[in-house]
């Protein structure tokens, strides 16, 4: 029995169709796998850039907050202080080394200090502060021949301005410093001793004056308060005119041959304040 051959153009019809199939399979589904990663490429880059944005605006935002942050530090460093320096010794003749002067001043932000030079020669210089109230104080520096002749002339102011110790009269002042006080012809005195330092007030008596309470008040001040260290003595004077309104202080005290001074008109512990701070400037 003979087989039917199938015609050969019936063949390669089909075969034909079986090749366009495949390839458009083929091309369907390539086309779809690179659709998905071109969309997963763009997702992924806008999550990259938002996260990125989002970065740097918080960066900013911080820097931001730091340098405002930094701004204020440096504006409440900036704060002008209520005691202002003042420095003029590169105008004074006397060498440097050898020059004390106040660098902190009893007076209110919104008071100004003046500093006028009122003597300059290589021994000797004094300079006058004044603020809106009016005069400071006086601060002056001498040099003597020798340290002999600075201590002669401190012994000469210090003359009378010391109480012999007697136990009647004494006043507990704290610390285990013990001041005394005595009375002649309408004056009363005061005086105590802390290290070197010499110190004497005086009073009319009429006015009764409290010098152990201000005494007090004093060796308090100086308890965490340093005053100059001197060679041999230092003199702090304090003197209450008739009625006990103003005050008169002198304070001086001898380094080798030179004798320091600084006088006011105000009160004793702003007076201390401004020679507590004198130093090189």
């Amino acid at each position: 029995m003979k087989k039917k051959k199938i015609p050969q153009f019936l063949i390669m019809g089909l075969c034909g169709a079986v090749l366009v199939g495949c390839s458009t399979n083929g091309d369907t589904g390539d086309t779809s796998s690179s659709d998905n990663e071109s969309d997963e490429t763009q997702s992924m880059d806008t999550t990259s850039s938002e996260s990125s944005s989002a970065a740097s605006e918080a960066s900013s935002s911080s820097s931001s907050e730091e340098a405002t942050s930094s701004s204020s530090v440096n504006e409440e460093s900036q704060e002008t202080p209520s005691y202002q320096p003042i420095g003029i010794s590169s105008e004074l003749k006397m060498n440097p080394d050898h020059v004390l002067l106040p660098t902190a001043f009893p007076t209110t932000e919104s008071s100004s200090v003046t500093a006028d030079i009122i003597t300059n020669e290589v021994d000797n210089y004094t300079v006058s502060y004044t603020d809106d109230q009016g005069e400071l104080a006086e601060v002056t520096g001498t040099i003597y021949g020798n340290s002999d002749l600075a201590s002669e002339e401190m012994d000469t102011f210090s003359n009378g301005k010391s109480i012999s110790p007697y136990e009647e009269g004494g006043s507990d002042l704290g610390y285990g410093i013990t001041g005394y006080g005595e009375g002649a012809a309408g004056t009363q005195y005061f005086s105590w001793e802390e290290g070197n330092w010499l110190f004497s007030i005086r009073s009319v008596s009429e006015d009764q004056m409290d010098n152990p309470g201000i005494a007090k008040k004093i060796v308090d001040y100086l308890e965490v308060h340093y005053l100059p260290a001197p060679d041999d003595q230092g003199v702090v004077y304090i003197q209450y005119p008739q009625g006990g309104e103003e005050v008169n202080v002198d304070i001086r005290w001898q380094d080798g041959n030179i004798v320091y001074q600084l006088r006011t008109t105000r009160v004793p512990l702003k007076a201390l304040e401004m020679t507590v701070s004198m130093k090189q400037s």
